[in-house]
């Protein structure tokens, strides 16, 4: 009896071992989209990071004019934001994350919210300021892009 036990949890765990994973669910894939979309930019792929907007994406940022919308509006933003990081003496900025602490999704459009900290060097010293960033996304085909985003942050200090 003790082998034919033994043999049912084996042959019980390969069955559950071989089965295939549930998909993910539309706010998870938007949030695999969005810290994709992160990845980009901390890697420096600034042609992905601006492809993965919809034209006239709304942007809220830290920096003048504070708010970017309408056609080419990431384009204008990504200019924006290397005059304000050259005339601060910013560079190798990136955003860390974490989980989201809310991702919601009706399937076409969805709403996630990541803890970030905002790292980057300042004239030759390393600072950080921890923060969020909202993302609105919506669906295009079978991709989600970003409609919207807002980077809200404490302002960032020396770090070691």
């Amino acid at each position: 009896m003790r082998n034919a036990t033994t043999i049912f949890i084996f042959i019980a765990g390969v069955a559950l071992a071989s089965t295939s994973p549930a998909s993910a669910g539309p706010a998870e894939d938007a949030t695999a989209a969005v810290t994709g979309v992160l990845d980009k930019f901390n890697g420096d792929d600034i042609k992905a990071f601006a492809a993965a907007h919809r034209d006239g994406a709304v942007i809220i940022d830290e920096f003048p004019p504070y708010q970017w919308g309408g056609p080419g509006s990431i384009k204008q933003w990504g200019a924006d934001y290397t005059k304000d990081a050259d005339a601060r003496g910013i560079k190798a900025g990136r955003i860390d994350y974490a989980k989201p602490i809310q991702a919601s999704s009706d399937g076409t459009t969805a709403y996630i919210v990541l803890p970030t900290t905002y790292r980057f060097e300042q004239q030759g010293k390393k600072m950080a300021g921890k923060g969020s960033m909202t993302f609105v996304m919506a669906k295009a085909g079978s991709e989600w892009k970003i409609a919207s985003w807002t980077y809200s942050g404490a302002t960032p200090t020396p770090v070691n």
